[in-house]
């Protein structure tokens, strides 16, 4: 059997049409660059009240989304903050607002763009480990699962739009989209339906798809 003919798994669930994304949280990531030791991570919902719609629906989504959020993300303490030990390590301390440690992220280069998300215990985000690797030989998407729930990281432009699929009735259907700066840019908008998925959840998976190697994504 040829590996990389094998079908991608993600295949196996067709996209729901029909569902559109019911956007409920705004969140900025900054990233930084590739070799920077800290993401932050801000919770900016409240500036886009009334009006997040209207910029989910224009052709100019992206660009206005990113302004916007990243000019309110400075006035904003981070939710989230992701600080790694040295520029070519791929582990991650996750702090929340009290300065406490609630997760780790490791990737190490050998494990083939796969990386573990460890929760504290009782953590109220996830009662087990989660693990995202490639969803298959060379695919462009990444997948986890969640209380035995299959999600999909599709990186469709890039950086530049990255979307969450959570399988739902045999289907995928899209709880969060990520808008990259540019294709290669690390930082962004993360618009996500919080009643599909815990936030946190929902950024730490974030910030490992931005930051798998390319090395093994198609």
């Amino acid at each position: 059997m040829n590996l990389f003919s094998k079908k991608d798994p993600a295949a196996s669930y067709p996209i729901n049409e029909d569902a559109t994304l019911q956007a409920t949280k705004v969140i900025y990531v900054k990233s930084g660059s590739e070799f920077g030791l800290s993401v932050f991570v801000a919770d900016v919902t409240d500036k886009f009240d009334g009006e997040l719609d209207r910029l989910i629906g224009s052709g100019s989504e992206s660009k206005l989304l990113n302004e916007k959020a990243k000019d309110a993300a400075l006035k904003k303490p981070a939710m989230l903050e992701f600080h790694r030990s040295g520029r070519l390590s791929s582990n991650f301390t996750v702090k929340d607002t009290s300065n406490a440690v609630i997760a780790e992220l490791s990737g190490p280069l050998l494990s083939l763009g796969r990386w573990t998300l460890g929760f504290v215990a009782d953590s109220p985000h996830s009662d087990h480990d989660i693990l995202v690797r490639p969803a298959g030989m060379m695919s462009r998407a990444d997948e986890f699962v969640k209380d035995s729930i299959p999600y999909y990281w599709d990186i469709l432009d890039g950086r530049k739009l990255c979307k969450l699929y959570k399988v739902m009735d045999g289907k995928r259907v899209e709880i969060a989209h990520f808008l990259g700066e540019n294709a290669r840019a690390r930082d962004g908008v993360l618009l996500l339906d919080g009643e599909q998925l815990d936030e946190v959840v929902a950024c730490l998976t974030c910030v490992v798809m931005l930051n798998r190697s390319e090395s093994f994504r198609a």
